[in-house]
């Protein structure tokens, strides 16, 4: 492990003790269950991990987490962190320092992270699912602006400037909050299909309920973890041939940084000048990472 993944590691750590205290059913998923299963622990190049949980169990993480993290470390969502624009949440270690491109400017806990993911229940009527597509749609279009993404088309431009203009940067997390009493309205127990829309990949993120299952346990840097039961079918729905070797050249972390320093706080890097937008110091200590 590197200084980066050892620090999620940690976390990671930390959080499967809080759910086994509180009996709550965690999973790890994406390249996290991937990692489990075909390395035995972090995909060497990976830059993150993922958990996902039911959301019956993701929300009463939420309510009784707090009281047991350490200090440094902080469950960050719309909901604790207003500006933070996701519909999920991240485990943030406040001292220490990742600062990504697309949230650069966000006035936001910057450190390390995990994610969470709320797992949810999907309608089956095709009526109600495009309803529900296109609630999601809106959403995602309203809460774009809250991003730096200089690598847009010149109409993407416009739509993202006049948001701006009007203010939607400043009320993202509020959408998201209603985003998510939405999504969270079609409980996991009646349905037949399980999403992680916080981890939006089409149709890949759409699984039977049955590939999640109770879960089966792997081993990932010698922690005993939890992974969905089914995970080939769950690991060959997202990555086709995930027992393939990558090329060389996809061989990287898909997380683009401006700064990572996993020994100070990102409060350290950042200065809070009145619009309310962040400021990155140039950093001059030995070890930054900057990309």
């Amino acid at each position: 492990m590197d200084e980066l993944q050892r620090v999620e590691f940690e976390m990671l750590k930390t959080l499967i003790q809080i759910c086994d205290r509180f009996g709550l059913r965690y999973y790890l998923v994406c390249g996290s269950a991937l990692g489990a299963v075909k390395y035995q622990g972090f995909i060497p190049w990976d830059d993150d991990l993922d958990v996902g949980l039911f959301r019956e169990d993701y929300e009463k993480l939420l309510e009784k987490a707090p009281q047991y993290l350490p200090e440094h470390l902080f469950l960050q969502n719309s909901r604790t962190d207003p500006q933070f624009p996701l519909l999920y949440s991240k485990l943030r270690n406040s001292d220490t320092t990742f600062i990504e491109k697309s949230s650069r400017n966000l006035d936001i806990n910057h450190g390390i992270y995990i994610d969470i993911f709320p797992l949810d229940g999907y309608p089956e009527q095709e009526k109600e699912a495009q309803k529900l597509e296109r609630k999601k749609k809106i959403a995602q279009v309203k809460t774009a602006c809250a991003f730096d993404m200089p690598q847009v088309t010149w109409k993407t431009g416009m739509v993202l400037k006049a948001e701006r203009l009007l203010g939607l940067h400043k009320k993202a997390g509020r959408i998201s909050q209603k985003l998510t009493e939405t999504l969270a309205a079609y409980p996991t127990a009646g349905s037949r299909l399980i999403c992680n829309h916080g981890n939006w990949q089409g149709k890949k993120e759409y699984a039977p309920k049955e590939q999640y299952g109770n879960g089966t346990f792997a081993v990932f840097e010698g922690l005993q973890v939890r992974i969905p039961v089914q995970y080939d079918a769950y690991l060959t729905q997202k990555y086709g041939d995930w027992r393939a070797e990558l090329p060389e050249e996809e061989k990287q972390g898909h997380h683009l940084y401006v700064l990572c320093d996993p020994r100070n706080p990102y409060t350290r890097y950042i200065e809070r000048p009145p619009n309310g937008r962040i400021r990155i110091k140039t950093p001059a200590e030995d070890g930054v990472l900057i990309e």
